[in-house]
């Protein structure tokens, strides 16, 4: 009896220890990995490979925002690309008037109006807003940004940029401003500057790529979604259509952070438009086999719409998945939507690292109910009619 009793004792030990090193183990932190940047991402690999995807294999929910409809906020289109969200707020614009949205979608005001007096302005680009200080931003196309009160609209007093027509910017502070120009000319050297209220230069990143044109003339090639300097994770981020790395933006350097690797389909300077100055007939025809894409980043994914240069309409898209480090391409460019509502995505920006944002315009939902009436079933969408302004598509990521 004595020696069961022994046995049983010893099992007893062992189980005990075997609980203590089970428990240890549950409670161990694993350190997060940070990545090493930059990272190379394969976009040229993933074009040649499909892969279907629904809505909620990567995201939680969606939420549809209808942005409400007066006499007085009549919106004729938004630029997709630069829609602002904050805690309290939406700032959507298109270049000549700048609106401002509670979270539900309720019309506040419009901010500054055009002229040519203190706070007003002909055309603006872009807009950026500091919530902690309660600062709305406002790049305008006559060399100076235009700074107002979150809360009451009101005109404060306005910051010169060093280059007269900036293309977009970002702050990265009340007082530092970064600007991004376009190079139109061909001959533009400076890619962004730094600069303080003082309009001083306080650095300059420059670019290589310069060409000659022929005629002298300026040319420009920018739409709505487009997205030079955005925000994302607290940095200010950078990335052009000619260049083929995203930055991030800082007081002293330009941090590679992602090399999107376009291989094939990276345009060569010799067949951007700019350079064939104005021969539309030849650039439809040299630029036709190469891409023009986008980067959106979120916590998990990078999400790349594009279309090829010269023209073609037909949407696409690549993602990459940061985990798996691999592209592949969503089928005609849209996630299926199995979420009430069904609208699929096509995202015009991120506003966190998970939550995305595409605009949709009511002419556009009323197509897409064509095909799936189901879609005016949702809550949200139902009282939509053809006049109303555009509706907010947020969807939020796993």
């Amino acid at each position: 009896m004595c020696k069961h009793l022994f046995l049983i004792s010893l099992a007893f030990s062992l189980f005990a220890c075997g609980g203590k090193q089970t428990e240890q183990q549950s409670v161990a932190e694993v350190e997060p990995v940070e990545p090493e940047y930059p990272i190379a991402v394969p976009f040229e690999a993933g074009v040649g490979v499909e892969r279907e995807m629904k809505l909620s294999d990567i995201a939680d929910s969606v939420r549809y925002i209808p942005l409400e409809t007066k006499d007085n906020c009549l919106i004729d289109f938004i630029n997709s690309g630069t829609v602002v969200k904050t805690g309290k707020y939406w700032f959507v614009s298109s270049n000549t008037v700048l609106y401002q949205y509670t979270l539900d979608g309720k019309f506040i005001r419009t901010i500054g109006s055009r002229g040519g007096g203190p706070g007003q302005f002909n055309y603006f680009q872009q807009v950026d807003v500091n919530e902690d200080s309660g600062l709305v931003f406002m790049l305008t196309t006559s060399g100076k940004i235009n700074v107002y009160n979150m809360e009451t609209g009101k005109f404060l007093y306005d910051i010169k940029t060093p280059d007269r027509d900036p293309a977009q910017f970002a702050m990265l502070n009340d007082s530092l401003v970064a600007t991004f120009m376009l190079n139109s000319s061909g001959q533009q050297k400076e890619r962004i500057h730094i600069s303080n209220p003082k309009c001083e230069i306080l650095n300059t990143f420059y670019r290589s790529d310069l060409f000659e044109m022929k005629s002298g003339i300026r040319r420009l090639m920018m739409s709505g979604i487009d997205r030079y300097m955005f925000h994302y994770d607290g940095k200010v981020c950078y990335k052009e259509f000619y260049c083929d790395t995203l930055f991030v933006v800082t007081n002293d350097e330009l941090q590679p952070r992602y090399i999107i690797d376009l291989g094939k389909y990276s345009i060569p300077l010799d067949c951007r438009m700019e350079v064939c100055d104005g021969d539309w007939k030849t650039y439809a025809t040299v630029a036709a086999p190469y891409i023009r894409n986008q980067v959106i980043e979120t916590d998990s994914l990078l999400f790349m719409p594009y279309n090829y240069w010269a023209g073609e309409r037909t949407r696409h898209m690549v993602l990459y998945d940061k985990k798996a480090k691999e592209c592949f391409s969503i089928p005609g460019g849209y996630i299926k939507n199995d979420f009430p509502g069904a609208l699929p995505l096509r995202p015009a920006t991120s506003l966190d690292k998970n939550l995305l944002l595409s605009v949709w315009e009511v002419e556009e939902i009323m197509k897409e109910a064509e095909k799936n009436p189901a879609v005016l079933d949702h809550p949200q969408l139902k009282k939509l009619t053809e006049d109303d302004n555009p509706v907010l598509m947020l969807v939020y990521l796993k």
